[in-house]
């Protein structure tokens, strides 16, 4: 399936704090554990394109995402995501195809959701350290009012504007954090 992802990424000092705000206007839903695994066909080099694998249980979903736009430290990118019930002979297409895998992530999601339902993740990505991600999903009619709920939650969640990303926007990230990590 394709949706438009409107998303914004924030880095969190105090993990209580911010914790304790979300709740203020968000239920909680759930704990994951994710771990995806990253595949290019340039695997030396940060590559421009990747399909993402992620394990869940006994599913197996692939993720790929292409960068639309970014407004005032929202993110719009397409996304299309699928299972995949034959993995073996997934991978074997993927092998053929010349992917490697380039890149590996772990990350502890709680998940929390809006009345209106805007999920709300506090994540833990390993190497990393805790971030907020707001997260609604949409057709690219509703990207403007996506990243307008978005704005209005970051403002509820009294999040430090210096802690939203600003540098280079193509390059902001848990791959190309993990990346420049590896690369030290």
């Amino acid at each position: 399936m394709s949706w438009i992802e409107v998303e914004s990424k924030i880095r969190v000092h105090d993990v209580n704090q911010a914790r304790k705000r979300i709740r203020e206007i968000a239920k909680f839903v759930k704990i994951e554990n994710k771990v995806d695994d990253y595949y290019s066909l340039k695997h030396d080099v940060y590559p421009k394109r990747s399909l993402r694998i992620r394990r869940k249980g006994k599913k197996v979903e692939v993720n790929f995402k292409q960068w639309l736009s970014y407004v005032n430290g929202v993110h719009a990118k397409r996304e299309v995501e699928f299972e995949v019930s034959d993995l073996k002979g997934f991978f074997d297409l993927l092998d053929d195809f010349g992917f490697k895998k380039w890149l590996s992530k772990e990350k502890r999601t709680e998940l929390y959701k809006t009345r209106d339902g805007t999920k709300i993740e506090l994540n833990h990505v390993k190497g990393l350290g805790w971030f907020i991600e707001i997260e609604i999903l949409c057709q690219p009619k509703n990207i403007a009012s996506a990243r307008k709920r978005i704005m209005n939650i970051r403002r509820k969640l009294a999040l430090p504007r210096k802690d939203i990303p600003r540098k280079d926007i193509k390059k902001i990230g848990y791959t190309k954090d993990l990346w420049n990590l590896r690369k030290r």
